[in-house]
């Protein structure tokens, strides 16, 4: 059960940074609409390229919580094995 607790809670973990993740990238892409409407366009690919470090970064998020789920169901599915023998 510790296992199954310890990856439970990595989940939320990765649920809560990706909910940040995603608040950051509502900033930055003010932020950018912003710069544009500004006409200051030396700002504007360093926010670009911040915007898709996020997006990446989510991304690897998600496949860890994809694996974190895989493992889960692994866990639950030798808990039930386990059970009926």
């Amino acid at each position: 059960m510790t296992v199954s607790k310890a990856l439970f809670n990595e989940a939320q973990v990765i649920k809560d940074t990706n909910s940040a993740l995603e608040d950051i990238q509502g900033t930055l892409a003010l932020s950018l609409v912003d710069s544009l409407k500004a006409g200051d366009h030396i700002t504007t690919p360093t926010v670009i390229n911040m915007l898709k470090d996020l997006e990446d970064m989510q991304l690897k998020y998600y496949d860890r919580l994809e694996d974190n789920e895989n493992s889960q169901g692994a866990l639950e599915n030798q808990k039930q094995s386990g059970e009926e023998q």
